[in-house]
């Protein structure tokens, strides 16, 4: 992009490549003893430190992309690509606000470079830094008009911030580029559904299910449409969603939404289990703030997620024996009876949406005494069994309807402690409840 420096003699060049292959064909640890030769042959190379970035990144060593990168800036100060490869690698990490300070870096040096400006707005949709992506998003589109990255992301920008009449505007603009992009045409249709424009959702939906009939998510969005309340989110929903924003989760939950469910219960399984002798499954682990309230504890710590991203942010903690990428219920399924001490499932229902197969999976897989502890959004007893809540489409669950539930499973003594507070949602406080229910000895 702008600086970049040459590769100290075309043997070193030679091998990089060589080592570039070595990476993409998964061969990490022969490729790790490549890079350390060639870096004791071309100490001063900084594309040989940039290159540790590639395979730390594939390694899944957050912690070693900064290292490398920071050493690739030291060898070429005004290297653009540097600067930004330092800034993913942060905003990776967590390290949003330094992350965007890189971009801008990046960018100044190279303003009208496409490559650094789509890398730069990567880094500001993670940090959810809405004047960098406005700016660099618009300066995208008058460089590449036809590109539907920018109007893409302006549109998730109105998505983020509630504003379904400008986010329909710019999923209109992607159609009007590409009239088969799937994710746009949902876009337009989510927005016509949170605008109330029931008639103008109803056609998009039926025009969608004949078009994309095996869609899940079309086929979600063409049950709300018609008023109905379909019994889960579809997986690649969840998945998207929390894909987008695991850098940030934590700040975000704790800091901003005042979450405090992982730390309440931490404290729950410190109380009923104080010799931390116990093996706990956390289902919806997310970035793993259970485990990281919890602690270090006489026994395996098992995650479970939907995200890969944030399943990275909880290895980071070093509390959690395995993760695994799978939806809760299958990990239930395959799961053996009888293995578990305690389950948990902290803000994962409110996706999920109909609890009875949670709760008869967590029975099944729980020792006799053990403990399964989650929360929900609290839906009124005048409501339906199952709501689903407009604009933030999260399930919301009757206190009453998930006590049955638990009994009706076979759980012998069921607890439920209702939340003023589960977490903020539109500077207010969204009530919630926390269920702990125990199997039969």
């Amino acid at each position: 992009m702008n600086s970049i420096p040459s590769p100290s003699s075309d043997s070193v060049a030679a091998e990089m490549r060589r080592i570039h292959q070595l990476i993409a064909g998964g061969h990490l640890q022969e490729a790790a003893t490549a890079l350390n030769a060639a870096q004791r042959a071309a100490p001063n190379d900084a594309r040989v430190a940039m290159l540790g970035v590639v395979l730390a990144q594939r390694a899944g060593n957050l912690n070693g992309a900064v290292a490398a990168a920071r050493r690739a800036l030291t060898l070429a100060p005004r290297w653009a690509p540097a600067m930004i490869e330092l800034g993913l690698a942060l905003a990776r990490r967590g390290d949003l606000a330094e992350a965007l300070q890189w971009a801008h870096n990046a960018l100044a040096l190279a303003p009208q470079n496409p490559e650094a400006l789509d890398r730069a707005l990567g880094i500001a949709e993670q940090a959810g830094a809405a004047r960098e992506v406005t700016a660099w998003a618009s300066a995208g589109a008058r460089l590449r008009p036809g590109q539907v990255s920018y109007p893409l992301a302006l549109a998730r920008l109105g998505m983020a911030q509630k504003d379904f009449a400008r986010a329909r505007e710019h999923f209109q603009a992607v159609v009007a580029i590409d009239p088969e992009h799937l994710q746009a045409l949902q876009g337009v249709l989510e927005c016509s559904l949170n605008l109330g424009d029931t008639q103008a959702a109803q056609e998009q939906a039926q025009a969608l299910i004949a078009r994309f009939p095996q869609d899940a998510r079309t086929g979600y969005l063409h049950a709300l449409a018609h008023g109905q309340t379909p019994p889960t989110q579809p997986a690649p929903m969840v998945t998207a969603l929390f894909d987008s924003f695991a850098a940030g989760y934590d700040m975000h939950m704790v800091r901003g939404l005042k979450y405090q469910a992982p730390r309440q219960v931490a404290q729950m399984l410190l109380a009923l289990y104080p010799d931390r002798r116990f093996n706990l499954l956390d289902l919806g682990c997310g970035t793993g703030l259970l485990g990281v309230y919890l602690g270090p504890i006489d026994g395996v710590v098992i995650g479970v997620d939907l995200s890969q991203p944030m399943l990275a942010q909880a290895a980071r903690h070093g509390v959690y024996a395995r993760l695994h990428h799978a939806n809760l219920l299958d990990a239930l399924r395959e799961t053996p009876a009888d293995l578990y001490e305690v389950i948990t499932c902290l803000d994962a229902l409110t996706y999920v949406g109909d609890p009875a197969p949670v709760i008869a999976g967590a029975l099944r897989v729980l020792k006799p005494g053990g403990h399964f502890i989650f929360t929900c959004e609290s839906a009124a007893e005048d409501e339906a069994d199952l709501v689903l809540r407009p604009v933030s489409l999260c399930y919301a669950h009757k206190a009453s309807v998930v006590e049955r539930a638990c009994r009706a499973a076979g759980f012998c003594e069921v607890r439920i402690e209702h939340l003023p507070a589960l977490r903020m949602e539109g500077g207010k406080p969204l009530p919630g409840f926390l269920v702990t229910a125990r199997k039969p000895v």
